[in-house]
């Protein structure tokens, strides 16, 4: 049976806040966001998500952090959150074993992994569409910039024209020596 989508309207700037529209509209393959505690990177980044998955058909995303029991209460919980907050939470169900998010109305997935979870992080499918987007949060956890090159090669393949490629990297900041400012800000 079919889901009976009712259009509603809302404001975005009222929900998401100020000072994050650059981020919000970035296209790039890297959108790297560096914020204090309590700076709201991560509950935009999920509304961010939800937002845009309801709005472009075919999108998947991936949800990675160093260690994997630390999603439940963390991004999980910001994209649950974040459905409330958009007056969606109907149209997604949240499973806990293991960790995803799904679309109903499509079947559009938000997968979840940790660099230590034995379901490899670089061979994941989707049934529907294509993993497009990727969330890594408190990136500074990794370490090596290695593991997080092996990382960004499970965002590949070609996309059709209106979807794009994207890691979302959120952490807090770093010590100068870390890999990510090199490379992202430097």
């Amino acid at each position: 049976e079919k889901m009976s989508l009712k259009t509603k309207s809302i404001k975005l700037p009222k929900i998401v806040g100020k000072g994050y529209k650059s981020y919000w509209n970035f296209r790039g393959r890297y959108a790297a966001c560096k914020g204090s505690r309590a700076s709201k990177k991560s509950k935009t980044t999920a509304l961010r998500i939800i937002y845009n998955m309801m709005k472009y058909d075919k999108s998947n995303t991936l949800v990675v952090r160093k260690t994997y029991r630390t999603l439940k209460d963390s991004c999980f919980t910001d994209l649950k959150w974040a459905t409330r907050r958009l007056e969606v939470e109907h149209l997604w169900e949240f499973k806990y074993s293991p960790l995803e998010a799904t679309y109903l109305p499509t079947g559009q997935k938000i997968l979840f992994r940790g660099l230590d979870d034995p379901l490899k992080v670089t061979s994941i499918t989707v049934e529907y569409g294509y993993l497009c987007w990727a969330w890594l949060e408190e990136a500074y956890e990794i370490t090596s910039e290695k593991d997080f090159d092996t990382l960004d090669e499970s965002i590949r393949g070609e996309l059709p024209p209106h979807l794009w490629k994207q890691w979302m990297i959120t952490f807090n900041p770093w010590n100068e020596h870390h890999w990510i400012k090199k490379r992202f800000f430097d």
